[in-house]
This record gives structure tokens, sequence and C-alpha cells, in this order.
């Protein structure tokens, strides 16, 4: 008897772990999500050389992706825009724990 519930209890702190090791996974997951996606609206802008339809075609996309996205355009004194600053917000999720974030990672476009 003594052996089963040793057994039983090795066998639960081992699921605990695992089902701990899946969430953190799946949070680097989230979070490398998130900023490939920063990444790709950083290119999308430069690539349109900063044309404001495709900088509002790219919020609407981020906010149907779940993501909050915000463009803040630095202009010379010519009002020409030479430079964005890409701030996409999400949030992640950790099940296991119950842990909800929201986090923001920031980007420039040139």
């Amino acid at each position: 008897m003594k052996h089963i519930v040793s057994a039983f209890g090795t066998l639960l702190v081992l699921l605990i772990n695992i089902g701990i090791c899946i969430g953190a996974v799946t949070v680097g997951s989230q979070v490398a999500a998130a900023k490939e996606y920063k990444a790709d609206v950083i290119s999308e802008i430069e690539n349109s050389n900063f044309n404001p339809n495709v900088i509002a075609a790219c919020i609407r996309q981020a906010t149907d992706a779940g993501y909050e996205l915000e463009v803040r355009n630095a202009a010379d004194v010519n009002h020409e825009v030479q430079t964005a600053e890409v701030i996409l917000s999400y949030s992640y999720k950790f099940p296991v724990l119950g842990i909800s974030q929201r986090k923001t990672t920031r980007g420039i476009a040139r």
C-alpha cells in the first residue's frame, strides 16, 4: 500500500510539472507570435513608404487578430514622415496558474 501511495504522489507531481511546462511553452509562443506580428507590421509600413492607408489597414488587422496597435509618425521640417514608432499591446495567458497579463512591445519603422 505504501508503494502505491508513493507512486501516485510521484505521478501527481509529474503531471503538475508537465502542465506548468506546457503553460510556459504556450506563453512563450504567444509572446513570439506578437513580436513576429510587430516585425511584420514594421516591414509593411517601411515597404509602403509610410502610406497612411497601409497604416490604417495594419491597425484594423491587428484589432482583428486580437492585438492593439498604435503607430506614431515622426515627420521632419518638410512634414515628410521619416520614422514611425510601432507599439503593439498583447495579452498572454498562463492557464495552469491562472495568470493573464497585458504586455507591450515597441519597434521603429525607418
